[in-house]
């Protein structure tokens, strides 16, 4: 008995010890995510309630004023349409191609893509800058000397005015996005495609099932916290994206392609309205929030189902 005793309060201080050398490790990331995300956050949050130039040491508060005037901000319907048609086309694009490319670089037996090598191609435009990459679409959607419109009028098209028609810009920036976003996707997709077991498959196809089935009945159902991942932060990187699709379309044509990430620069940096600015942060954080976890609800739900 006494022994048992000893060796309980052996395991309890070696339990202690390792829970404290955990939060020595996990201390500096708590304190630089206080410093460089909590912090701000309540400063933005404080500032929305403000009528704070970004200047002035000097400001007032002014309640929710600044969040009842956010409806009354020029183009704001445009800007919220804009907003949501870029997140959500963003990642409905993104989610289905990437699955499409993780299904080919997945490919066994004859005619397997080398998988090494592609997936570098894939996720290459992920690793440059967004400024370099919008200007290179932007570059390449130029109307007079673009390399599209080139193609275009050499198969006998016409040229396409890319950046200065309304609905075509808002499809032109969305495909310059889901080109950078794809590969992290197909990472994700090819990292549980291959925990997927091929016994599985074997299984359903000496059952007789085709490889539709086989993809419907089992691909998918395995795939489904895959999804989820996916989904989720391709919508979130859709809704706080700023300088890839500005660099495409500068807002333009009209303001039916400025998202609401450039209005909170422009207000905080250009008109010196910091306040409004916050205000209009907050409600894009609530936004991505609501979202996000709707998203995650139903997503979760669908893999308990499987």
């Amino acid at each position: 008995m006494k022994h048992t005793k000893q060796t309980t309060g052996k395991r309890n201080a070696l339990g202690r010890n390792q829970v404290r050398s955990g939060m020595v490790f996990i201390l500096p990331s708590l304190i630089l995510c206080a410093i460089f995300m909590l912090y701000p956050l309540f400063e933005v949050i404080r500032y929305s309630f403000t009528d704070w130039d970004g200047i002035a040491k000097e400001y007032d508060y002014v309640g929710l004023h600044n969040y009842l005037n956010i409806f009354k901000i020029d183009g704001f319907k445009d800007m919220m349409i804009a907003t949501v048609t870029f997140a959500i086309g963003t990642t409905i694009l993104t989610v289905f191609i990437a699955f499409i490319t993780a299904l080919a670089l997945d490919k066994r037996g004859k005619g397997r893509i080398n998988r090494g090598l592609m997936r570098s191609l894939w996720f290459l435009p992920a690793l440059l800058s967004g400024v370099v990459v919008g200007i290179l679409w932007r570059v390449m959607y130029n109307y007079n000397n673009g390399v599209i419109n080139k193609i275009i009028t050499g198969l006998g098209g016409e040229a396409v005015n890319w950046l200065e028609t309304r609905v075509v810009t808002n499809i032109a920036v969305i495909v310059g996005a889901t080109w950078v976003q794809i590969g992290f996707c197909v990472i994700v997709f090819m990292a549980g495609l291959q925990s997927i077991s091929q016994e599985l498959y074997e299984a359903a196809a000496l059952d007789g099932a085709k490889p539709r089935q086989q993809l419907w009945h089992i691909t998918f159902p395995m795939m489904a916290s895959s999804i989820t991942i996916n989904v989720i932060t391709t919508t979130i990187a859709g809704f706080k994206a700023y300088e890839l699709p500005y660099n495409i379309s500068q807002g333009l044509p009209g303001k039916s392609t400025m998202l609401m990430t450039q209005r909170i620069f422009f207000f905080g940096f250009q008109d010196y309205d910091y306040g409004l600015g916050s205000a209009l942060s907050v409600m894009l954080l609530i936004i991505i929030a609501l979202i996000s976890l709707i998203q995650l609800v139903y997503l979760r739900r669908r893999e308990d189902i499987y």
